[in-house]
Order: structure tokens, then C-alpha cells, then sequence
């Protein structure tokens, strides 16, 4: 079933139901009413702030229009509680994102220069015990 087609038989399956149904680059999305990865990323946030986890380190990759919402919610957040918050697209033209790579290769690349740095530095699990001496 071509994009368009499945697009169209999901829009009439789903017609009577509290969803929206959208068509991105190579993808259809479909999702509850309300809920973009905007405010997925908003509530992780909010929540993980809420039980004294607080971010340190936030990235988000993403390469269709569909990810806008999610690089503004998440640039928005920088100040708030988030040290380090990294938006970045794939391929260069307009975004919400502050950083861009070419192309998916590009992106494995820096994950694994990631992972490689990682391992390298002593990680903060985010707790803290207190002893009294």
C-alpha cells in the first residue's frame, strides 16, 4: 500500500476516534489527540525534574517536520533544570534545531564518538548518600 493510500484508509478507519493521522517524510503517524513529541518531551522533563532526577545531558534527533515540536519543547527547557540540551537535524535546512548533521551516517558516527567519550568519565547516577560521621 503506497503512503497516500494507507493514509487515506487510516483517516477513514480512524475517522471516529480521538486521534490524528499524519503523513511525514517516509512515515504516517498516528497519534491520540493533543500529543505531539512535543509534549512527550515536555512531560519527561517535567517528570524527571519532579522526582529529583534532573538532566544533565538531553539530545534529540530527529529528520522529519514531525520533530519540530519536539527541538522547540526541548530548546525551550535549556535554564530549566537541564544542563546540556542538544537539537539536531538531519540534513541542513530550516529547524527549530540549534545543530544539524548530514545524514544518518553522520548521526551513528557521533553516537559512537559519544558512547566512546562516555566510558571514559565517571557517571553521575544522580543519587547522593549522605554519611554522618
Amino acid at each position: 500500500m503506497a503512503g497516500k493510500e494507507m493514509l487515506d484508509h487510516l483517516e477513514s478507519v480512524l475517522a471516529n476516534e480521538p486521534v490524528v493521522v499524519k503523513r511525514g517524510q517516509q512515515i504516517v503517524e498516528v497519534n491520540p489527540q493533543g500529543v505531539s513529541k512535543g509534549v512527550v518531551v515536555d512531560k519527561l522533563v517535567t517528570t524527571m525534574q519532579s522526582i529529583g532526577r534532573p538532566l544533565d545531558f538531553v539530545l534529540c534527533i530527529g529528520d522529519d517536520q514531525s520533530d519540530e515540536d519536539m527541538f522547540e519543547k526541548i530548546s525551550s527547557s535549556v535554564g530549566n533544570g537541564i544542563a546540556e540540551v542538544f537539537a539536531c537535524t538531519v540534513g541542513q535546512k530550516p529547524s527549530n534545531a540549534k545543530y544539524y548533521l548530514d545524514d544518518t551516517v553522520d548521526v551513528i558516527k557521533m553516537l559512537h564518538g559519544l558512547e566512546a567519550a562516555s566510558s571514559h568519565v565517571p557517571h553521575n547516577t544522580g543519587f547522593h548518600v549522605e554519611t554522618q560521621t
